[in-house]
């Protein structure tokens, strides 16, 4: 009968002591996801990106009728994204700053049909004509059915944005978190390519990319989601992050064409802007700062 007492006793004990350590880890992980300290990590989003107002800026200028020439072309949904590192410091339990270098790809798809035909070289008086070219064959039309273009815009830039954080509880180990701030985003790389019939138009008199725009994007960053700690000193983020651009995307050469689309005939300012799903793994340097 003492045997089954002590066992008993034991029992109960143990039960005790689980109770105990469950409430630690509970609290230790409920205090540790507000606290203060420095931390790092890498994170990356997938982006849906868009350049806003800018569309066909000469893109057109091989088509023989003019009113084509000026036709806005259809925005294709465009997939982008960013990846980098994060270095933050919260200065307080709810408020912090971070700051996330990273390389990011981005521009803008379009795809339209337009009537042709479609001209490859420009004569002396200004007008459209066919080139007698065999090369060229392939990008005249000499019928007025409706002629495939698509347009393809890549960027790719180093962006440097700086967060001001909120965060409050969300749960015994999670966080809701918000971040805004500036950021600067420098151009590593600019292409575009046009394809009429399903063929690349290699147009020589084309207006490069790397002129067409400006290498520093300015403008505001932010992001909100929701930090989910797995230990008193790692968690990870899932949320929504944006960006828009201040500056006008567009060089100075674009400012200067005459005429920009049918429905603009005033210079329209083109922005470069994305939204996307933000993930990140992070790490604080000391396991003891709670609350």
């Amino acid at each position: 009968m003492s045997k089954i007492r002590t066992i008993f006793v034991l029992f109960l004990c143990l039960l005790a002591l689980t109770a105990s350590a469950r409430r630690g880890t509970k609290r230790m992980s409920y205090d540790g996801s507000l606290r203060r300290g420095l931390h790092v990590g890498i994170q990356g989003s997938v982006n849906s990106t868009w350049i806003i107002n800018q569309n066909n800026y000469n893109t057109l200028d091989l088509f023989y009728i003019p009113i084509v020439r000026q036709s806005e072309m259809d925005y294709v949904f465009t997939w982008g994204g960013q990846l980098g590192a994060e270095v933050g410091y919260n200065f307080h339990k709810h408020w912090g700053i971070e700051f996330q270098p990273s390389f990011s790809w981005s521009g803008q798809s379009y795809d339209d049909a337009f009537v042709g035909p479609v001209a490859a070289i420009k004569a002396p008086n200004g007008n459209y004509i066919p080139d007698g070219d065999p090369d060229h064959v392939p990008y005249f039309s000499n019928d007025y059915h409706y002629v495939h273009v698509k347009r393809e815009i890549k960027f790719t830039y180093v962006q440097f944005p700086i967060y001001l954080k909120y965060m409050t509880h969300l749960g015994d180990i999670a966080n809701y978190y918000v971040m805004i701030g500036p950021q600067i985003n420098a151009r590593q790389k600019a292409s575009e390519t046009v394809w009429v019939k399903d063929y690349v138009y290699p147009d020589p008199n084309r207006i490069s990319a790397d002129d067409k725009f400006q290498k520093i994007d300015i403008g505001i960053g932010g992001s909100t989601g929701v930090e989910i700690y797995t230990s008193p000193w790692m968690y990870f983020n899932i949320g929504l992050t944006t960006f828009g651009a201040l500056n006008d995307l567009n060089g100075d050469i674009l400012k200067n064409l005459g005429w920009y689309d049918k429905n603009h005939v005033d210079y329209q300012s083109s922005h470069n802007f994305y939204i996307g799903f933000n993930a990140g793994l992070h790490f604080y340097f000391k396991t003891a700062a709670y609350y």
